[in-house]
């Protein structure tokens, strides 16, 4: 098939037309001209003259934005890194010096003001983000925290569940202390932590230490300074004044919602009671022994967290200028030139790899740091493993000396075979006079026929390996009391 380029008077604007559809055309404007009495020639415009696919501008060229050419950046500042923001966010709770240093174009705007939108209670912000108000302790990460059981040893108090101080102390234990192994039989492996407290936490204690360097923050502050001057350098106004924005709501949000304290509280006693008992997680196959006051085992035990906010209803007029920050981004960012849109996408990358560095860390890891630095003043840890359970359960009667040995006994070790029960009258009775834990062969030989006499041995054994753990622990006491009290006299 044939085709002809005809230009004429702009009835039709196209590109190269066939020639059958070429000739239908005339002859139907021949025959409509000749209707009205007059002849009239219709021509073809040239597509490269009046039409063209391609505007010829290069990207990179200072007006391509008016030409259609621009990245869609305004989303990603809004709605990209929502979640690293808002945990970087949370941490300036705990480390209240990076409260100055959020001077940066930080992406994830929208994210961070729908979650602490929620917190100030404001009518305008729960219209705008519907759904259940944020829990505080989602913030400071403790709605997931679930403390093990606990056994008194004087007052009888039996907890089936305490509260998230206790599993981040036993987390603590695990993570941090050095365990030293207790030679004898291996089954079931259980590790024994001493704990003496002997510090007496505060009530409504504030809790903050220093996590990250406050130098770091300096990287995403020159970027985005930088990429700014940049932008007004070459006279690219809006990308300028979006990426100023973005570092002043970002600073002044900071200064703000890290003015929100994190309190530590617990219920206090004014008795002078002791508090020793225990922590049992049959999970981690641990036990923790506590000793102390009171008031020190009633702050792990039923210790909680909260965030006090000297300028709640700040916090919504922060909120309303992270959703202003992000119509406007989303508006005038594609009026910006495309070498302004890069310098406002790579302020926010910066930006977002220093929020992913802020939450890098486990939370969790600073608030067992927090909790035993700051509240409890870093007690003295020593912890064991023991190869059995039986073992295990007679080194925490001999660590803890309880006021009713026998019902933690069996409440840890619910065997009650004739073999069993034996064993814990004799183990209980010697622990009881405060007699030696040593076990010579005649004392299961001579035992009765019916009893399981290798099974005895076995038990027996158990509790001289865990006698002679507790005595290698005293001597390790000993020493280390000893030693500082030379180092105090000198």
């Amino acid at each position: 098939m044939h085709t002809q380029q005809v230009q004429g008077s702009g009835c039709i604007d196209a590109l190269t037309v066939p020639e059958s559809v070429l000739r239908v055309y005339v002859q139907f404007c021949s025959s409509s001209s000749h209707r009205a009495g007059q002849m009239f020639i219709p021509q073809l415009t040239d597509v490269h003259d009046r039409r063209t696919l391609y505007s010829g501008n290069s990207p990179l060229n200072s007006n391509s934005n008016s030409n259609g050419f621009s990245l869609d950046t305004g989303g990603m500042a809004s709605f990209f890194g929502g979640d690293v923001a808002v945990t970087a966010m949370t941490t300036i709770h705990l480390d209240p010096a990076r409260r100055w240093l959020g001077w940066y174009n930080s992406p994830g705007t929208y994210e961070v003001a729908r979650r602490y939108g929620r917190v100030s209670e404001s009518r305008f912000l729960q219209g705008l983000f519907p759904g259940v108000p944020t829990d505080l302790a989602t913030l400071l990460g403790l709605e997931g925290l679930k403390g093990t059981k606990y056994i008194g040893a004087h007052n009888g108090t039996i907890l089936e569940e305490t509260g998230p101080f206790s599993a981040l102390l036993m987390k603590h234990s695990a993570r941090c202390v050095h365990m030293k192994e207790i030679k004898g039989r291996k089954t079931q492996p259980i590790a024994v932590t001493i704990t003496e407290l002997e510090h007496t936490p505060s009530n409504q204690d504030v809790l903050h230490t220093s996590i990250y360097p406050p130098i770091a923050a300096g990287v995403p502050i020159l970027v985005s300074v930088g990429t700014a001057v940049a932008c007004g350098v070459f006279q690219d106004w809006f990308s300028f004044s979006l990426i100023a924005l973005g570092i002043l709501v970002n600073g002044i949000s900071c200064i703000v919602i890290g003015a929100g304290e994190f309190i530590f509280q617990y219920p206090v006693s004014h008795l002078s009671d002791l508090g020793d008992g225990i922590l049992v997680s049959d999970k981690d196959k641990e036990i923790i022994v506590l000793k102390g006051g009171g008031n020190p085992v009633r702050c792990i035990i039923q210790g909680s967290a909260t965030l006090h906010f000297r300028w709640r209803r700040w916090i919504k007029w922060c909120a309303i200028l992270l959703v202003f920050q992000l119509i406007v981004q989303i508006l005038l960012i594609p009026q910006g030139t495309l070498f302004g849109q890069i310098m406002f996408i790579g302020s926010l990358g910066v930006s977002w790899a220093y929020n992913l560095w802020l939450s890098s860390k486990n939370k969790e890891s600073i608030q067992e740091e927090v909790f035993v630095r700051v509240v409890l003043h870093s007690p003295r840890f020593r912890r064991y493993s023991l190869g059995t359970r039986t073992s295990a359960v007679v080194f925490m009667l001999l660590a803890l000396k309880p006021k009713d040995p026998e019902k933690i006994f069996n409440m840890l070790l619910p065997n009650d075979s004739p073999e069993w029960l034996k064993f814990k009258d004799d183990i209980l009775s010697r622990i009881r006079s405060k007699q030696e834990l040593c076990f010579q062969p005649s004392f299961w030989d001579a035992s009765a026929p019916e009893y399981d006499k290798q099974l005895l041995e076995l038990l027996y054994h158990d509790a001289e390996t865990a006698y002679n753990g507790y005595q290698d622990h005293l001597a390790r006491s000993e020493t280390k009391d000893a030693t500082s009290v030379t180092v105090h006299d000198k």
